[in-house]
């Protein structure tokens, strides 16, 4: 008799453990980022920020594709961090937190069963090094390789085409095989050839043929530049003009050349199929680091 009523107390206690009732959650729900800059040194405020990474007083709760309804299993006040993230050179496996734009803190009082809207807002942390070609000068920074049969103009019309103002623009026919351009920069030889610190290339574009995009180094014993290639950029639309933003990882490619002593960036276009018509745009062009 002792023993069943010891079995029957441990059933009831097993099934109280069971029976416990799930923690109903509480939610926020966050809209995409909104992103300002602090001066023109910094170039525009256009951004193509994907995810909101999502912390609770310090610990990761997830990643999310903005807007998002997220279910969280705290309640009361609690400090609320949520980081841009981007998909870095455009890849949507490679999502990262991007390191150049603030975290937006909040303080947030939760209450299960009810969801609280997040306006998340964003800006360039201090003290960065910029290097921006927006093409709204009368001369853009970019120079034309010896053997280039094309070169890079400035565009201001027709405004439907255009992202913001004025665009680099590069066009060729079926006559035309070979457009390189290049930078000339000092700065760029302090490109980070460690490949966990962070630099990237912003850039607006829009191409109906694809380009490469790189880095040019050298050191004492290569007199002249080589290429590297970063990406190569598929088209972005066949008639009509359709713009793009991509954020560019620079050390995936510095980080290949440890005794490299100087940098640069170019961009090629190599027309092996005779196309006609090729129009490649630009805009908003930067080169992001810490110095």
């Amino acid at each position: 008799m002792k023993r069943f009523f010891l079995l029957l107390i441990l059933f009831n206690l097993s099934c109280q453990l069971i029976d416990q009732p799930e923690e109903i959650p509480s939610f926020i729900h966050v809209n995409d980022f909104s992103f300002s800059i602090n001066n023109s040194n910094q170039g525009s405020n256009s951004e193509k920020i994907i995810d909101a990474w999502i912390y609770i007083n310090g610990n990761l709760e997830g990643v999310y594709e903005m807007p998002a309804t997220i279910p969280l299993h705290y309640q009361g006040v609690k400090n609320l961090s949520i980081y841009p993230g981007i998909k870095r050179n455009g890849i949507s496996a490679d999502r990262k937190k991007y390191p150049f734009y603030l975290p937006y803190n909040t303080s947030i009082n939760l209450i299960p069963d009810s969801i609280i809207e997040i306006n998340p807002s964003t800006e360039y942390e201090e003290d960065l090094f910029f290097w921006v070609e927006d093409f709204e000068d009368p001369q853009h920074k970019f120079q034309s390789h010896s053997t280039s049969q094309v070169d890079l103009s400035i565009l201001d019309s027709p405004e439907s085409i255009l992202f913001e103002g004025n665009a680099g623009i590069i066009t060729m026919d079926s006559s035309q095989f070979n457009c390189e351009i290049r930078t000339n920069e000092l700065d760029f030889n302090q490109f980070p050839k460690n490949l966990n610190i962070p630099a990237y290339i912003e850039l607006n574009y829009a191409n109906n043929f694809p380009f490469s995009l790189g880095i040019l180094h050298k050191n004492a014993s290569l007199p002249a530049y080589q290429n590297q290639a970063l990406i190569t950029m598929i088209p972005t639309f066949e008639d009509s003009v359709i713009w793009n933003k991509t954020y560019l990882y620079i050390p995936d490619a510095t980080s290949l050349y440890s005794s490299a002593t100087e940098f640069d960036i170019y961009i090629s276009v190599i027309n092996d199929n005779n196309q006609n018509d090729i129009m490649i745009l630009f805009d908003n062009f930067k080169v992001i680091y810490r110095p």
